[in-house]
């Protein structure tokens, strides 16, 4: 019997060094990735928080482990801001949360992760305990420490109100860009980009929270026609839409849209029941303005 506990303790000891070592290699792994440039036009956009959205009430899966031990059967909020973060300057104390009866809660923890690659870091994720669904929801999030955009405006004073946990995700975001030789491309895998040969254009979608097709596998070519966006091309505006989503596998909120024809994208929009959330919500239609990323 000695020798048995003693090879259980052994065994017990081996499980949470490989757990550990597992945990740190994904820490390192999905560390935010900083871009080379910030692009010249944030300096003159305004700084301003877009969405809160209350995505899960105490249903964090296990899985969130990966984000935070703190993580699994917590409450999950992601905020998506104009601007990208100076992943430096974000703290849990950064935050507050007020809810439908008026108590005012703290944040455990706050990531960038899943949205951590180059040009995506304006998406956090706030975890704890922030009410309760249906009798004490969050209503509003403050920004009441100094949040930093990369090009240096501040966050703070900031207020922002939250989605209720029942609606559908909807876009918050919205950009164009090309996929010029500097961009930091991704050909393959998690978070893999459009096909330089065939696209003229990138669109960015940015949404509330993440989302899946309504069957639950990624967005793809059954979802094309419920996107469509607008070009200026001259004098003409066009309706098109993508021959591809792109930036998939990566379980965050930002979508890519491929687009072949030339001309420069004005606006987006998603017919409803095309994406659901971590709970299931549908959306309805959504709609947004696009703006350069340059």
């Amino acid at each position: 019997m000695k020798y048995l506990l003693r090879f259980l303790l052994f065994l017990i000891c081996v499980v949470v060094l490989a757990l550990g070592f597992f945990y740190l290699r994904a820490n390192e792994r999905l560390r935010p990735i900083l871009s080379d440039d910030i692009p010249p036009i944030s300096q003159q956009r305004e700084a301003k928080v877009l969405s809160a959205f209350f995505g899960l009430d105490n249903a964090l899966p296990i899985a969130a482990i990966g984000l935070s031990w703190k993580a699994p059967g917590k409450d999950g909020m992601p905020i998506v801001f104009s601007l990208e973060l100076d992943p430096a300057t974000l703290d849990a104390s950064d935050f507050k949360i007020k809810t439908a009866k008026g108590n005012l809660l703290d944040v455990d923890v706050v990531t960038l992760r899943p949205a951590i690659e180059a040009f995506e870091l304006r998406t956090v994720l706030l975890i704890g305990e922030f009410g309760n669904h249906p009798d004490d929801e969050p209503v509003e999030v403050s920004i009441i420490g100094d949040l930093l955009a990369r090009s240096g405006q501040n966050f703070k004073g900031q207020k922002v109100s939250v989605t209720a946990l029942e609606k559908g995700p909807f876009l918050s975001y919205a950009e164009y860009f090309k996929l010029e030789d500097s961009y930091p491309y991704v050909a393959e895998g998690r978070g893999c980009d459009c096909p330089k040969e065939k696209t003229n254009m990138v669109v960015r979608t940015v949404w509330a929270g993440g989302v899946r097709a309504l069957d639950g596998e990624e967005l793809g070519a059954k979802e094309l026609q419920n996107f469509k966006v607008y070009l200026q091309a001259g004098k003409d505006t066009l309706s098109i839409h993508p021959f591809q989503i792109a930036d998939l596998s990566d379980n965050d909120n930002n979508i890519d849209l491929c687009i072949g024809k030339e001309g420069i994208p004005i606006k987006v929009s998603v017919e409803a029941n095309t994406a659901i959330d971590p709970r299931d919500d549908a959306n309805g239609f959504t709609s947004l303005e696009i703006v350069s990323r340059w």
